[in-house]
């Protein structure tokens, strides 16, 4: 396992991390822009607020990957939505791929048009991924990474996430099981799988649920197979791009954006009329037995 240095580090990585995460509470109260993107969990508008957002995901990949109990996958290489519901609501979505959308790749200033393949998959959790979640950020009980994990590498000061030669472990990402990941504050929150599902041969995927108040996160992601054997092998023969080669140019190609729109509504499930009558009975009987006690009286 790979050691990590002093309580000392720790103290200015979180004054860095309270820095941020003000600053991405206030991109997300100004709806994060389109085709930002963010190293992190980072939530744009809620999508009870804005229902028609364009985006994209690095490769065709997450959703699929994130579906293995050993390997688990990266957060990045999915997108994160979250949306509010003070009442039982019904809620609909469709995510489709679309053509021509520009993004900015993180540590980047070159603008990038997406691919229009998005074969979409999406899950739907509850409670929400805390805002600045990584896969990197340690939390008590995690398990280690595989040596040649992205979050095993050292990155600038950051030491990297605890390693294991014996581990598989990608990233703290899963699509159809509870998952755990922290920020740089120490919340680590589990957020609860609910459902999800994917196409692996169609462009668009629609979601209708009945869904209790709450605050829900809805996390879209590829479910292509042969993108992820491509970027999965030559992750692993890079070490994540830890050296330079024809593996590490694979990897990072297979990781270019996918575009696509989510288009989504919320609607209060109406109380039926029998239970408006119930209601209404019981006060009727409780006015009732209130005069009969007054004339008692």
């Amino acid at each position: 396992m790979r050691n990590r240095q002093p309580s000392s580090y720790t103290q200015p990585r979180r004054a860095v991390a309270r820095v941020l995460l003000a600053i991405a509470c206030l991109l997300g109260g100004m709806g994060l822009a389109a085709g930002q993107a963010s190293a992190h969990v980072v939530y744009g508008d809620d999508l009870n607020v804005n229902g028609n957002q364009n985006n994209y995901v690095s490769s065709n990949a997450g959703w699929l990957a994130g579906q293995n109990a050993t390997t688990q996958t990266d957060s990045h290489i999915n997108r994160f939505f979250k949306f509010e519901l003070t009442e039982t609501s019904t809620v609909n979505f469709t995510i489709s791929a679309i053509n021509g959308f520009q993004y900015v790749p993180f540590g980047s200033t070159t603008i990038v048009t997406a691919l229009d393949d998005l074969n979409p998959g999406y899950s739907l959790f509850s409670p929400i991924a805390s805002v600045l979640s990584h896969d990197g950020a340690p939390y008590p009980g995690q398990t280690p990474f595989a040596t040649w994990s992205p979050f095993a590498l050292p990155h600038g000061s950051d030491p990297g996430a605890p390693t294991d030669p014996n581990s598989q472990k990608w990233g703290e990402y899963r699509s159809n099981a509870d998952f755990t990941m922290a920020n740089d504050l120490g919340e680590a929150p589990t957020s609860q799988f609910i459902a999800g599902d994917g196409t692996s041969t169609g462009h668009s995927i629609t979601g209708n649920y009945v869904l209790g108040p709450g605050i829900y996160n809805l996390v879209v992601g590829g479910n292509n197979q042969a993108n992820l054997d491509t970027l999965f092998n030559n992750m692993v023969a890079s070490g994540a791009c830890a050296t330079a080669g024809a593996a590490c140019d694979a990897y990072s190609a297979a990781r270019i954006g996918r575009g696509f729109n989510i288009q989504f509504t919320a609607a209060p499930v109406p109380v039926p009329a029998a239970v408006y009558l119930f209601g209404s009975g019981l006060v009727g009987l409780a006015g009732l037995a209130r005069r009969k006690m007054k004339a008692s009286a």
